[in-house]
């Protein structure tokens, strides 16, 4: 009654978990981080108005007091008004670099997203490979609890000497050992994980997702598309700087004096005689082309990383099938000298060492599966297949 008992609290336990799909779509949706993106989004809209709107008009008001030779006084009065006027086609390259500062803010939004996928599911990873080890090292414990109650009846029985008994028990307390350890490392990757979403809260998680490789048609690498926004900002930028002059000044005066009414119609226009915007029409013209040429490099570069990690993956599988198939021999192998231990037919160092072989490949095909991952992840996140 109280193993079926146990049985459907696991059960429970395993219902209730939730998958990592869920837990990473919570998460983007959820994120302090990313919704500080959505902020930067808004900020960058504001800023297009800020660019691109006109200035505000200056009024002046006057009053004067004439006071002539004779004793009398009159009062005048003097207004005047002054708009500044933005130059034919300042305003569309005004735009344009406002549309590449937003355009940059996005990419780097994509770049954030991607990344925050990337390594939310590396630390999902390593957090399965911790809960995995944790399995495998209650398993070792049971196998050395099982020799240790075998060493201790064939002690009692006098067919082995106190030596191999105590052997035995304290390869029983190194494997308790390595489960507190595991334990331990378990734990880390689980509030590691938690952390990186950056809310307060615990999920308990099923440990059973399978990362897969996400084949894309087109390269759409968030870092690139970021590089090349940075190049068609500073492109826009230049173009700005084309205009030696942005602005005018339209002024009109209407000025009342005792004798005569005055109104005056002006232009007031800054002469481009120091500052011609030459220096800084040439710093943005060479951060343009810095620009591309890290977008060259980030393309050749990204294209070896894909190939090499393409390579790794297929490498990786072959080992994980042929590991599969190592420990599949190798419990049965265990099975069979755990039985003829029993009855004698072998020595216990003969034992430890199946089971250390078993064991050590089980770690391994763990470190594999991990690495396998961790190299899938991260072409999925050069590919472009985190961005949205």
């Amino acid at each position: 009654m109280m193993k079926y008992i146990l049985f459907i609290s696991m059960l429970v336990v395993i219902l209730q978990a939730q998958d990592f799909e869920t837990f990473l779509a919570d998460s983007l949706q959820r994120s302090p981080l990313l919704k500080s993106d959505t902020l930067s989004l808004e900020q960058a809209d504001e800023n297009i108005q800020i660019d691109t709107r006109y200035k505000n008009p200056t009024i002046s008001l006057e009053v004067s007091n004439f006071n002539s030779d004779y004793g009398s006084s009159d009062i005048g009065y003097r207004a005047s008004l002054s708009q500044p006027i933005r130059l034919w086609g300042v305003l569309d390259d005004r735009e344009d670099l406002a549309k590449a500062k937003k355009q940059e803010i996005l990419s780097t939004a994509r770049v954030n997203r991607a990344t925050f996928v990337k390594e939310l599911s590396s630390l999902y990873s390593r957090y399965k490979r911790a809960v995995n080890a944790t399995i495998l090292a209650k398993k070792e414990l049971r196998i050395a609890k099982n020799i240790a109650n075998i060493s201790k009846e064939r002690f009692e029985n006098g067919t082995i000497a106190r030596v191999k008994y105590t052997q035995a028990s304290l390869d029983f307390k190194r494997a308790k050992n390595f489960l507190a350890q595991t334990m331990a490392k378990k734990t880390t990757a689980y509030f590691r994980l938690m952390g990186y979403r950056g809310l307060n809260e615990e999920v308990d998680l099923d440990t059973s997702y399978e990362i897969k490789l996400i084949k894309n048609d087109t390269i759409e690498n968030a870092q690139l598309k970021l590089s090349k926004a940075k190049t068609a900002k500073a492109e826009a930028r230049a173009e700005l700087n084309s205009h030696k002059l942005e602005w005018v000044a339209l002024s009109g005066e209407f000025e009342q004096e005792p004798d005569q009414n005055i109104a005056r119609v002006g232009v007031d226009i800054p002469l481009a005689i120091f500052n011609t915007k030459t220096q800084e029409r040439q710093i943005a013209k060479l951060e343009a082309k810095k620009s591309e040429l890290i977008s060259q490099n980030l393309t050749q570069a990204l294209m070896f990383k894909l190939r090499e990690l393409e390579e790794s993956v297929k490498t990786l599988e072959v080992v994980e099938q042929t590991s599969s198939q190592l420990l599949k021999s190798q419990e049965e192998l265990l099975e069979v000298y755990e039985q003829s231990y029993k009855i004698a037919n072998i020595d216990l160092i003969e034992l430890q060492i199946i089971k250390n072989q078993l064991i050590e490949t089980k770690e391994n095909l763990l470190q594999v599966t991990l690495e396998k991952e961790l190299n899938i992840i991260q072409h999925n996140f050069l590919t472009g297949a985190y961005n949205e």
